[in-house]
């Protein structure tokens, strides 16, 4: 399921990430606030969405946004629970506070979910795909690992959602990716962080359910948290 969320506001930090999911969090609580602590404050490691985001119409001054036409959240999740109270909570705030920034929901619009029946697909990333190996080191799609860790971090988020991991392995093929570094402060302690991700159009071969899934969930690392969010092309 997706959903498209569109948000008007004067100023938007280039470092945004957290202030979405912070906006995902309050619609949770909104909704269901036992559902929101079952998500992010019990041993469920994966949270089930991935989320994109583009400013329509800008000036950018330093690290603000000065917005001349709105924002825009594509957010998706293989899970209806989810979506619902996602979608339950958003229409129930017309407007979110963060950091001395405000954003005002506009309009909010279900998107359909392109049919995935076979076992070869072409996606675009609406967030930079984040793939890492176990020192937390950035992997490039060029390298040999890069399908390992792929195949790792994709295994171990289908067997948290679903109970049991990938039908068949994952093959990754770049065809026209950019390396994109970001900022983000991530953790409650304001340290900024930098990660290194990919933008662009790939091919990934596998198990129809298995891309079905992740198409949804996100690919790669850290989907929850504004990376890994693609579309099928």
């Amino acid at each position: 399921m997706r959903l498209h969320v569109k948000l008007f506001t004067e100023r938007f930090p280039l470092q945004y990430r957290m202030m979405i999911v912070s906006l995902i969090k309050e619609a949770l609580k909104v909704s269901d606030e036992a559902y929101f602590h079952k998500i992010y404050h019990s041993n469920q490691a994966n949270r089930p969405f991935s989320f994109g985001v583009y400013v329509h119409g800008y000036e950018l001054d330093g690290a603000v946004f000065h917005v001349k036409g709105y924002v825009g959240i594509n957010i998706a999740s293989p899970d209806p629970e989810f979506m619902l109270h996602f979608y339950n909570g958003i229409m129930g705030i017309e407007e979110f506070k963060y950091k001395g920034f405000i954003l005002k929901r506009m309009k909010v619009q279900m998107r359909s979910n392109p049919l995935i029946d076979r076992d070869y697909v072409y996606f675009k990333t609406l967030s930079p795909l984040l793939v890492q190996d176990k020192k937390n080191k950035p992997v490039h799609p060029y390298e040999d690992s890069f399908k390992e860790e792929l195949n790792y971090i994709s295994d171990a988020v289908l067997q948290g959602f679903r109970g049991y991991g990938l039908m068949q392995p994952l093959e990754f093929t770049a065809k026209n990716m950019k390396k994109v570094v970001i900022k983000e402060n991530i953790h409650s302690d304001d340290k900024t962080l930098f990660f290194t991700g990919y933008q662009g159009v790939f091919a990934l071969k596998g198990h129809p359910e298995d891309l079905k899934v992740l198409s949804e969930f996100g690919i790669g690392f850290r989907s929850s948290q504004g990376f890994g969010a693609v579309e099928v092309m």
